[in-house]
């Protein structure tokens, strides 16, 4: 089997540097979880329309620390983040290359091996808990195999005014495995806006990228994440997991361009009462560029609320995927849970899998699940050029609208930029 192949080849490669460092136990703990369940193959569920047979057959190298020119990743950088940016290399914490002057002079932002000594209660709860209740595979080698990772503490009552972007470089033209670790603790009654980035400073290079963010929310906190993915000729498989406290929010907006596989897993826990959760998402795909979400969203106390919708555009043989759980415990009375994904259809061999469900197990709740994937409207498109639009541009005019209520959420103009000129691409 291929992808017991690829396990051996992974203990090979990474095998001596599982349990270094403070972490070393729980990396240890990761590792035999992984052995235990394995890596996914084509009956597995959850990664059923991913292929992944190419992925087993290739060989990585691990990823090392290394220093670099500042020089080199400033274009990277977004105007919004000049003085709050958090920078990552080959997955290992650099903070000598970022700059976090406008942050709050009470935040703690440490690598996590540093805050094991400081919060290492927290972490090793929280650490052990997730361990328990973790189930995808890239999700535990990212436990086992990650580098330098973050650590960053809002206290209480504090808010980042300019968003905290968090900059992942890929260096190296040889394949390698990164794996980036982010921990964010938002205290109670806090705010923060975070971006995710990846820059590959040789573009062509066929890494493999296993990022994993994770979001611990207090008390009436709320957490905005926003992430772009463009990784064409790389491999990337991304988790972000998340626990929400009383009134606590965390709102997620998710843009991707694609790439040979990309998988992103979202699994969000709503363990008090009124908090809630908004995952909206836009891939953008042509070629043969793939892309695959799949959430869980746990209720888990009443009166909690949650809200997803997912959007594609697929042209030429470009693929996607979407699959969505709603749980709702017995004692997450008064639930409001919805959830929508939406495909448009621009090109003959472009395919697009979807498979919303639920599972309800209260007897208070509102919640529904539904999906549509449809092609331009013929009705449409005739309409606009009986009003004098040519054919090219009214089906750009339907593409835009199809888009924008994603793309209106974004308050930044270096990123709408730059999403405007991909999604010209796609059309």
């Amino acid at each position: 089997m291929p992808e017991k192949t690829f396990l051996r080849q992974l203990q090979h490669e990474f095998g001596s540097n599982v349990s270094r460092g403070p972490l070393g136990r729980l990396r240890q703990m990761g590792w035999e979880k992984l052995a235990e369940i394995g890596l996914p193959y084509k009956s597995h569920e959850a990664f059923r329309y991913v292929s992944l047979r190419e992925f087993y057959l290739a060989s990585f190298k691990g990823s090392a620390q290394k220093t670099i020119d500042k020089s080199l990743i400033f274009d990277a950088i977004l105007p919004e983040c000049i003085h709050s940016h958090l920078v990552f290399i080959n997955g290992c914490l650099s903070l000598e290359l970022s700059n976090l002057s406008a942050l709050p002079s009470q935040t703690v932002v440490l690598s996590l091996d540093d805050a094991f000594h400081t919060h290492g209660s927290f972490l090793k709860n929280y650490f052990s808990n997730a361990l328990k209740e973790e189930s995808d595979p890239f999700a535990l080698i990212n436990l086992a195999l990650h580098g330098t990772g973050g650590f960053l503490y809002l206290p209480p009552k504090c808010e980042v005014e300019p968003p905290l972007q968090c900059l992942h470089i890929v260096t190296g033209d040889e394949p390698m495995l990164v794996s980036t670790r982010l921990h964010l603790v938002l205290g109670s009654c806090s705010q923060m806006r975070c971006i995710l980035t990846t820059k590959q400073l040789n573009p062509n290079a066929h890494h493999c990228l296993v990022p994993s963010t994770q979001l611990s929310i207090e008390e009436g906190a709320q957490a905005h994440l926003l992430n772009m993915v463009d990784t064409l000729p790389a491999w990337h498989f991304e988790t972000v997991r998340a626990t929400l406290k009383r009134n606590a929010q965390f709102n997620s907006l998710n843009f991707t361009f694609g790439g040979k596989v990309v998988r992103q897993s979202y699994r969000v826990c709503l363990k008090g009462e009124n908090s809630q959760v908004n995952l909206n998402g836009l891939w953008m795909l042509k070629s043969n560029r793939t892309a695959h979400v799949h959430t869980s969203v746990e209720h888990e106390a009443p009166h909690t609320r949650s809200m997803q919708h997912f959007k594609g555009i697929l042209n030429d043989h470009s693929q996607s995927s979407f699959e969505g759980k709603i749980k709702v415990a017995p004692q997450a009375q008064k639930t409001e849970a919805y959830q929508l994904n939406n495909n448009l259809i621009l090109g003959q061999g472009a395919v697009a899998n979807s498979k919303p469900n639920l599972e309800v197990f209260a007897d208070d709740v509102k919640a529904s699940h539904g999906a549509t994937i449809s092609q331009l409207s013929d009705e449409q498109l005739f309409y606009l050029t009986t009003r004098g639009i040519d054919p090219k541009t009214a089906k750009q005019l339907l593409i835009s609208g199809f888009c924008r209520e994603m793309i209106d959420k974004i308050p930044y103009d270096s990123l709408l930029t730059k999403l405007h000129a991909n999604l010209q691409e796609v059309m």
